[in-house]
């Protein structure tokens, strides 16, 4: 019996000294990332029958546990996956926000400054200060945009190093996961199917480790391994086989790295970006897919439209030589990339795409497939797929053609992708600059005094001569004769005269009175008036004979013209002229409907209806709006007279014209991109990304607190408490002691029987 309880003591021990060690175990391995608590599993070593009953043999060790939660764990991959994700896309959104929201480096203010140098050009349009200020607004509104491409162009190159250098950690987790795999396989079998907790615990940390660069799952085997799997399900360990991920450019972009794995015969396989969803890997391929294209084609889409209608309106101006606009801004053209698969042999595919409705663009890519027999273009935004048996297509305001395609070739388009990096300012000299229009506008108007001097011989000049049409007869005659006697002017017919002296005294002599002669005065009698200075000489006359011009109350608008107009549909000194028939109704154009300066006229109603017009006359009506085929437009609103007429002329003296100047500036408010204006579209991406970057940031705060509070959970099962560790260590060592009292007393009961014996 004392051989036994020794032996019971023995046991005893053994187990206390291994609680201590695993109790010290834990205590030095409390800060080791990964590490799960062990516990000592203790079992009854059974009983003898001696008769009398059973008498227990002891215990035993029956394992080292890990106390390690699955259910927990996996929450916790879970969770720490997405934050990962939520963090990497945060980090980029957060810059581009910074960028594009910046009032001083963003794009509103240069904007904002450009428009108000043209205002201040609309204000003095021959004003060479004013020409030089808004060649240096362009220039620096185009360098802003430039400035912000450039920028979202370095992010892309971070998405790319970011992607490089996620795939090199994956390769490095995988082969790492492979090698524990392999230890705990020859551990479990050396240690008769004991587990390796440590080699487990480091196992499970590279996978959690691995699980925040992309999203993990894995899959236990019988032999103690684990297969892990990434994105939607690629396997990239599996028992001994480690797949190698690499990083490669996209087919139809070499600009754009894409995740690809490697076959065992050194092939790629590309993986989509859609298929990660999780990690700092899927937060960046999902930030660009969704925050940072769509910027980038958005800036560019608005420095395209801006460009273009700038450049439409401004070729409809006359600059300061006389010359028609030319090109303010240089517009860039579309990115056309072909695929790498497509055929080799000539003649090699080619394929175009040209911008022909800038307002209709949208900041989309697409994909020109042909598949032997059709072509398909495919808006990458949203997939939407047109098919046409021939080319070339027109969509969303792009002209997409192509030659010599084969079937299954391929290429990317992006419209706007260049936008913003390739705008500039085309023209360097301030005459260049189209603030004026081509023609002018005018009517019949009494311009011409007749005025007669002949015979003269005195110094009296007849300066400042106008007519006032609402009271000056038609055909009517005036005429002055000075007399030196009297220094005197006498006015025949006679009627009542006004005479305002240099002094401002305004004085009105009655009809046949002598009128006092006061060299400078203003002379006014029947709508005509004039100012008389210097000398004149006895008997010398001056004799109005003012023309009568348009008497009815119709006006004439400025006129503008549309991109059929060239240096040629008006030559200089040449006009046209449209004169009422209020026998018609009608006007009678010259020259004729038809001739090389006229053109055809397409009239419209004041509704703007289109009104039938029946050669040699045109329909009037008031309001009614007049274009020529040969690019000139027109209105008359009002009522003319019989005989009333109305000119379209060249500009001969446009330098101080401002009419394509504030057509220029009402762009600025137009609704030129879609529904919306320059800087209503830049507004919107601001907001997009604003909202987005404040969605992006309330659900990472909320995830991260979720993956706290699970691993706070999960370290209170699994996590190493000290305290806990200490009061088990002083139980442990109380055990020990114990179990070396019952050794003792087992070798006293020995000691006494032997000396029984004795």
């Amino acid at each position: 019996m004392a051989t036994n309880i020794f032996s019971i003591g023995q046991s005893a021990l053994a187990a206390a000294q291994a609680a201590q060690a695993t109790t010290s175990h834990n205590i030095s391995n409390a800060t080791t990332p990964g590490y799960n608590r062990q516990v000592v599993v203790q079992s009854t070593a059974g009983g003898i029958n001696y008769g009398y009953g059973f008498i227990g043999q002891g215990t035993q060790v029956a394992e080292i546990k890990r106390v390690y939660n699955d259910f927990l764990n996996k929450q916790v991959m879970a969770s720490q996956t997405t934050a990962s994700s939520l963090d990497s896309y945060l980090s980029q959104i957060s810059q581009l926000n910074n960028l594009v929201a910046d009032t001083s480096a963003g794009l509103s203010p240069a904007l904002q400054d450009f428009f108000t140098k043209m205002q201040n050009l609309a204000s003095t349009p021959n004003n060479d200060a004013a020409r030089q200020a808004v060649l240096s607004a362009g220039s620096t509104l185009a360098a802003r945009f430039q400035s912000l491409n450039d920028q979202m162009a370095q992010s892309r190159t971070s998405v790319n190093a970011q992607i490089t250098s996620s795939i090199g950690t994956i390769n490095s987790y995988a082969t790492q996961i492979q090698e524990l795999n392999q230890a705990i396989i020859k551990a479990q079998g050396s240690g008769g199917g004991a587990a390796p907790n440590d080699l487990l615990d480091q196992r499970d940390q590279a996978i959690a480790d691995l699980n925040k660069i992309v999203k993990v799952t894995t899959l236990p085997q019988n032999n103690g391994s684990l297969s892990v799997f990434i994105g939607n399900g690629q396997p990239l360990v599996l028992g001994d086989q480690v797949a190698q991920l690499v990083a490669t450019p996209a087919d139809d972009d070499p600009t754009r790295l894409q995740v690809s794995i490697k076959t065992s015969s050194n092939a790629t396989i590309l993986l989509p970006d859609g298929a990660f969803t999780g990690g700092s890997l899927g937060g960046i391929l999902q930030y660009r897919t969704e925050t940072l294209d769509t910027a980038q084609n958005t800036l560019g889409r608005v420095a395209i439209v801006l460009a273009s209608a700038f450049n439409a309106q401004h070729k409809l101006g006359q600059d300061q030589n006389g010359a028609l606009g030319t090109n303010f801004f240089n517009v860039p053209v579309p990115s056309v990339v072909a695929n790498t698969k497509n055929h080799t042999v000539a003649p090699l595919a080619a394929a175009t795409a040209t911008i022909s409705n800038p307002s209709a663009l949208t900041t989309s890519d697409y994909r020109l497939d042909f598949d032997g027999t059709n072509y398909s273009v495919t808006r990458l935004s949203d997939n939407t797929k047109t098919t046409s048996a021939t080319m070339p297509v027109t969509i969303d305001g792009v002209d997409f053609g192509s030659t010599n395609m084969a079937a299954n070739d391929s290429f990317l388009i992006k419209p706007t992708i260049n936008g913003a990096n390739g705008i500039s300012v085309a023209i360097t000299n301030t005459q260049k600059i189209a603030a004026g229009t081509p023609i002018v506008t005018s009517t019949n108007a009494i311009t011409d005094m007749g005025l007669v001097t002949t015979g003269n011989t005195g110094t009296g000049v007849v300066t400042s001569a106008t007519v006032d049409k609402t009271t000056f007869v038609p055909n009517s005659t005036q005429t002055y004769t000075y007399s030196s006697g009297t220094t005197s002017l006498a006015l025949t017919p006679p009627a009542s005269v006004t005479v305002t002296t240099t002094a401002g005294v305004t004085t009105t002599y009655a009809a046949g009175a002598p009128i006092p002669y006061s060299a400078g005065a203003t002379i006014s009698s029947g709508g005509v008036s004039f100012v008389l200075s210097g000398t004149p000489a006895n008997n010398d006359k001056y004799v109005f004979s003012p023309k009568p011009g348009n008497t009815g109350t119709a006006t004439i608008s400025s006129g503008t013209i549309n991109t059929n107009f060239t240096a040629t549909s008006l030559p200089a000194g040449s006009k046209l002229s449209f004169t009422f028939d209020s026998a018609t109704g009608t006007l009678v154009p010259s020259p004729a409907i038809g001739s090389a300066t006229m053109g055809t006229v397409t009239v419209k109603d004041a509704s703007g209806n289109a009104v039938a017009v029946t050669p040699p006359n045109l329909p009037f009506g008031p309001g009614y709006s007049y274009t020529t085929s040969t690019g000139m437009s027109f209105s008359i609103t009002g009522q003319p007279a019989n005989g009333d007429q109305f000119y379209v002329s060249p500009n001969t003296n446009g330098v101080t014209d401002n009419r394509n100047a504030l057509a220029l500036n009402a762009l600025q408010t137009a609704n030129t991109i879609g529904n919306t204006s320059f800087q209503g579209s830049y507004s919107q991406l601001v907001s997009l990304i604003g909202n987005k970057t404040n969605e992006i940031t309330v659900t990472n705060k909320a995830e991260n607190a979720r993956l706290t509070a699970i691993q706070q959970e999960q370290q209170s099962e699994s996590g190493v408490n000290q305290d806990e560790e200490l009061s088990n260590m002083i139980k442990n060592q109380t055990a020990y002691q114990a179990a070396a009292k019952i050794i003792q007393a087992a070798s006293d009961m020995l000691n006494v029987l032997f000396t029984l014996g004795g």
